[in-house]
């Protein structure tokens, strides 16, 4: 069954709309439909009482009531729910996390990214290099850190579109590109 996109855009609209635009609800807002995501991509029988059109609506809202209250769902997410089901669009379950997170990310100009060193770096220097790269983005980031051995000293800092790779590795190669152009 194909998901319709514009129906799943329009709920996650609705959704933002109703929520307070805080931070901690709407976070917590995103833990409920990755949730709800979750079951419906990995448990069968949920998703196939979902999808099942010989399933009369009001079953399925006793459904949602019941996992709602077992979940903890916020009331919007609940109505949402109800909302998709009264619609008979079920599928767009299986995207609606992803959406929703997507659309509050945009919202709160918040971007992904990843900050690679060579070896454990102190936690102010993080924040440090945070603080930059939010001031040079104008946008909050939030980084994951790693470690790669393999760039042997520096950093890379990548987030969103904008990367800096200020490694050890990256600087010998340029100075071989440079040496063999000679």
């Amino acid at each position: 069954m194909k998901v319709d996109k514009k129906f799943l855009k329009k709920v996650v609209k609705i959704l933002l709309n109703k929520l307070p635009k805080d931070e901690t609800t709407l976070i917590k807002a995103l833990d409920n439909l990755i949730t709800v995501q979750s079951l419906f991509r990995k448990d069968k029988t949920f998703r196939n009482f979902i999808l099942n059109p010989a399933i009369s609506l009001g079953e399925k809202e006793k459904a949602v009531e019941i996992i709602s209250k077992e979940l903890g769902l916020n009331d919007i997410v609940k109505q949402a729910l109800e909302f998709i089901i009264k619609n008979n669009k079920g599928n767009v379950l299986k995207y609606i996390g992803d959406e929703f997170k997507f659309e509050v990310e945009k919202l709160f100009s918040t971007v992904k990214g990843e900050i690679i060193t060579a070896y454990p770096v102190d936690m102010d220097t993080l924040e440090n290099i945070k603080a930059t790269v939010e001031k040079k983005l104008g946008k909050k980031v939030e980084f994951e850190v790693r470690q790669d051995p393999s760039i042997i000293g520096g950093v890379i800092i990548k987030a969103g579109s904008y990367i800096l790779d200020a490694s050890i590795k990256n600087y010998l190669q340029k100075l071989k590109h440079q040496l063999t152009q000679f």
